[in-house]
Formats: structure tokens, sequence, C-alpha cells
């Protein structure tokens, strides 16, 4: 069971090729993943108003913030601090439709 289940939401996993991403309220992205960037460009390019999430554990990833994410999650990170980013943004979403 993913983390974000346990507390009550959907996941769809994005893996391997970018394909087209379904509909989704919040992208939770880890930059360490090959395809990454190139899933988060077409999901933006489909709901440009997409909230962005970025998980690492690297600083300079940090730098991915320049793509337009909402938040960043540095790793290890304590379920709260999870909840915490992911209601943040879903707020700042519903605030903005």
């Amino acid at each position: 069971m993913y983390l974000l289940e346990g507390l009550g939401h959907e996941v769809v996993v994005l893996d391997g090729p970018p394909g087209v991403a379904p509909p989704a309220d919040l992208l939770l992205l880890e930059p360490a993943s090959p395809s990454c960037v190139e899933h988060a460009r077409r999901a933006r390019d489909l709901q440009p108003s997409l909230p962005v999430i970025c998980v690492s554990i690297l600083p300079e990833d940090a730098a991915f913030l320049a793509f337009g994410p909402i938040d960043y999650l540095a790793k290890p990170f304590a379920i709260d601090a999870l909840r915490e980013v992911v209601r943040r943004a879903l707020d700042h979403s519903h605030q903005a439709a």
C-alpha cells in the first residue's frame, strides 16, 4: 500500500516511458526517476494548473522547483510532513479553481 492510499487518496503510478497521464488532482514527482521531467511536462500540457510536489533526497533537486512545483519535500520525511504538503497543494488547487 502506498502512503497516500493510507491517507485516503487514490494513487496512480506513472513509471516507464511517458504516455498520456490520466487526469489527476496532484502530481508527486521524484527527480531521480529517469522519466520524471517528461511525465511532468505531459501532465502539465494537459492540466496547466496541476499542483506538483517534488520529493527528493538531493538538495540540488530543489532546482527542479523552477519547473513550477508548488512544494518540495525532502527525504526522509515523516508521514505528517507528507500529509501536510499534500493538503496544502490540494487546498491551493481548489482555491485556484
